[in-house]
């Protein structure tokens, strides 16, 4: 071997030890709080049912102009899934019902990683979510936050929504969101964000799909992801996002169907 070669096989060798080195150490998770639904009733010393069209929570339509009757009936749990079924009903002034829950006050997190393996139905009208509100705020929406882990809507099928939502400097609505593209299969995947004091992380499957960080000048000077936030499911039928309702498809019952919901926080 020339000095030449064994010159550059050691630049070589002193990079790669170099960018090794400088890689950062696996972050390790601690699960603090999970659902199985193991059990064949929905678990209240972790979830609370929603029920209603949100007048009771001051919000009519639930702020969104939605078309469904929230039920606890719409909830079930078999073989290890929960199911938030949705469908044509005629039940409190609306034509569709369906099921929401939150965690509030039974698991409320600051920071960590949180993720769920969810199942969807596409038909069109239906707006599934996994996402989160503050447990505590003292300020009111958007200006105390709102993180959108997973939004599905059946009129587009074809793509997942990514989504925080906040406000600016004098409390007007400000959102920074992504949609990831997929191909609809029918099928579970894992939704998660990693979410600490200066960015949050979106990923399926493990896979990143969009980012947010605390020095993105759109939300520096107002970022409310601080507090503890507490965790939602649901499915929505029609409203601003969902738009169209296949009537015909909702004569069935359409579902939302999920795995499991973990929570880990850092070491």
């Amino acid at each position: 071997m020339t000095q030449k070669n064994i010159f550059y096989t050691l630049l070589l060798i002193t990079l790669f030890s170099q960018c090794r080195q400088s890689e950062p150490l696996p972050t390790k998770y601690n699960l603090v709080w999970s659902d199985d639904f193991n059990g064949s009733e929905l678990n209240q010393n972790k979830w609370e049912y929603m029920t209603g069209d949100g007048s009771t929570y001051g919000i009519p339509g639930w702020g969104n102009n939605e078309e469904q009757y929230y039920r606890k009936e719409n909830i079930s749990i078999s073989g290890g899934i929960l199911k938030i079924k949705s469908i044509a009903e005629n039940f409190g002034g609306k034509n569709y019902t369906s099921a929401r829950i939150r965690s509030l006050n039974k698991g409320d997190f600051k920071y960590g990683k949180i993720e769920a393996s969810i199942r969807m139905s596409n038909a069109g009208g239906l707006w599934h979510a996994f996402w989160m509100l503050p447990s505590n705020s003292s300020e009111s929406w958007p200006t105390s936050g709102e993180i959108d882990i997973m939004e599905f809507v059946g009129n587009r099928s074809s793509e997942i929504f990514n989504t925080i939502h906040f406000s600016n400097q004098f409390g007007g609505h400000m959102q920074i969101g992504e949609t990831e593209p997929i191909l609809y299969d029918n099928l579970f995947h894992k939704y998660s964000v990693e979410w600490d004091s200066n960015k949050i992380v979106w990923f399926m499957d493990d896979v990143e799909t969009f980012k947010v960080l605390r020095t993105n000048s759109s939300i520096s000077s107002t970022w409310p992801f601080d507090a503890e936030f507490h965790l939602l499911l649901n499915t929505a039928v029609g409203g601003n996002l969902g738009g169209n309702v296949s009537s015909n498809t909702m004569q069935s019952p359409q579902f939302m169907e999920v795995d499991y919901v973990k929570v880990y926080q850092k070491k």
